[in-house]
């Protein structure tokens, strides 16, 4: 069930990859459009996530919810699905990074229920 709904997300123009990965940078499941490096993703979609819940909760900013990189060559959005495991979502310059974001919004129940 999360290879299908995680494969979902390459039906949205531009999006390249969606890999739910562990806290501890191993990847859980992938859907891969492309030649991505997904186990290299998995280890720093990790580290960046838990710098970045890091820096807002020492700023008082509270949870994060989602993260955006903003690239060259497109976005990597991630979100926090539940205390062990994320989220994160490769796509091109091409793709509507609104609605990736509503995507990832609309299916957290839904992929949290999959793990």
């Amino acid at each position: 069930m999360l290879k299908q709904i995680l494969g979902e997300f390459l039906k949205i123009d531009g999006v390249t990859a969606a890999v739910v990965v562990g806290r501890d940078g191993f990847v859980i499941e992938s859907a891969v459009s492309g030649k991505i490096d997904i186990d290299a993703l998995g280890a720093m979609a990790s580290t960046g996530m838990g710098t970045s819940e890091a820096m807002g909760k020492e700023l008082g900013k509270g949870e994060l919810h989602q993260m955006l990189v903003e690239l060259d060559h497109g976005p990597i959005i991630m979100s926090p699905l539940s205390g062990d495991e994320l989220i994160a979502v490769v796509a091109g310059n091409e793709a509507n990074i609104g609605r990736i974001r509503y995507e990832l919004k609309k299916n957290k129940e839904r992929l949290v229920a999959a793990l």
